[in-house]
């Protein structure tokens, strides 16, 4: 990854961008138990990216495998640019989601210069072996590594991603591989923090997120059924049902939703998720973090940067940079000038695939 001097503002002030301010008026429904728009570690299934100009070309490797030390092998799909002659930087994305949901980003890096690969995590798509959310730590560490060895690797790995990705991000960096150069966690949820319960309030919508990752294929059309869902947290509310029996009022009681509750507090579980405070003051690579003003993840997001900021050393704090922009949770990956009811400025729509690349060539 060539020099780059990289030079980023720590806040967008985004308040001079504000075309339009429409009031936020009294009368506006609340939200309520029966709406399935709550905070949330995923990406919205229905998000695309703006189109890239095509490339020049990729290859592929299908159905890549990726050991882990325990013996599990998970799956990836790598994209290369075409007729690619020498070793090139390695960008990861590692998700719960399938794979081939990302696949609209790999096209842009393969033509700048990027191996673009795409991992099921553990027990989801093609990959082997049983899927528990948020537990992706050593897997990240021996993923990096094993890219970094590969022949069309120049050693150095980068991650790309948001949301679950973003938490993947900061999970797979407390490890500490040696080949990992930076990572750009995007609206990153913080276990115990923001997701599932904030504050020590539950969501209706865990059950709707875990249903999306249960079992190995995707899920996405069940996921977006707001009828279902709908009728489903209202069935629960009006019957006064406890809230732990809401997998059972789902029908899907396959998923860890149990093993939560039996965690309501921000406790041993939750915290072994997240880095350290010795992990945070071994950090050694830079960092750019992407939150937005109306984020639901903005508190998991900002709980990693406060506390890289109060436990990292003085040489990485310095090189770890802070993004907040005018956006929700999907636009912290691609910006809409519309959000909420307010309208901003172009200088809002910032071109994150472009972001992104700059910053992997400073590294």
């Amino acid at each position: 990854m060539k020099s780059f001097c990289f030079s980023v503002l720590a806040l967008v002030v985004w308040s001079s961008l504000v075309a339009t301010q429409p009031a936020l008026h009294a009368s506006a429904e609340p939200q309520s138990v029966t709406q399935t728009q709550q905070a949330s570690p995923p990406d919205q299934p229905a998000e695309k990216p703006a189109k890239e100009n095509a490339p020049a070309g990729m290859d592929l490797i299908w159905a890549f495998k990726i050991p882990l030390r325990d013996g599990i092998r998970l799956n990836g799909t790598v994209i290369k640019p075409t007729g690619q002659k020498e070793p090139l930087p390695v960008i990861l994305t590692l998700t719960p989601y399938i794979s081939d949901y990302y696949q609209n980003r790999a096209p842009y890096f393969s033509q700048h210069g990027y191996v673009f690969v795409m991992v099921d995590v553990r027990g989801r798509g093609n990959s082997e072996g049983a899927f528990e959310p948020f537990q992706e730590a050593q897997d990240g560490y021996d993923i990096v590594e094993f890219l970094a060895q590969q022949p069309w690797s120049n050693g150095k790995v980068t991650m790309w991603g948001g949301s679950y990705g973003g938490f993947d991000q900061w999970t797979t960096l407390k490890e500490l591989p040696p080949h990992l150069a930076t990572i750009v966690p995007v609206a990153a949820p913080r276990p115990g923090v923001d997701f599932p319960f904030a504050k020590g309030i539950w969501l209706s919508y865990d059950m709707q997120w875990l249903t999306l990752i249960s079992g190995k294929t995707g899920n996405a059309n069940l996921f977006g059924e707001s009828q279902f869902w709908r009728q489903k947290f209202r069935e629960m509310y009006l019957g006064q049902r406890p809230f732990n029996t809401l997998d059972q009022i789902v029908g899907n009681t396959t998923t860890v939703f149990q093993k939560w509750l039996q965690h309501p507090s921000y406790d041993s579980y939750w915290d072994a998720m997240a880095p350290t405070p010795e992990q945070f003051a071994k950090i050694n690579v830079p960092i750019l973090t992407l939150t937005g003003h109306y984020d639901d993840d903005q508190p998991g997001a900002m709980s990693y940067y406060r506390e890289h900021m109060k436990y990292g050393n003085s040489e990485t704090k310095a090189k770890h940079y802070l993004i907040i922009g005018p956006w929700d949770h999907s636009g912290t990956r691609t910006p809409q000038k519309e959000v909420g009811g307010l309208t901003f400025g172009d200088a809002s729509l910032l071109d994150m695939n472009d972001l992104h690349r700059q910053w992997y060539a400073g590294r």
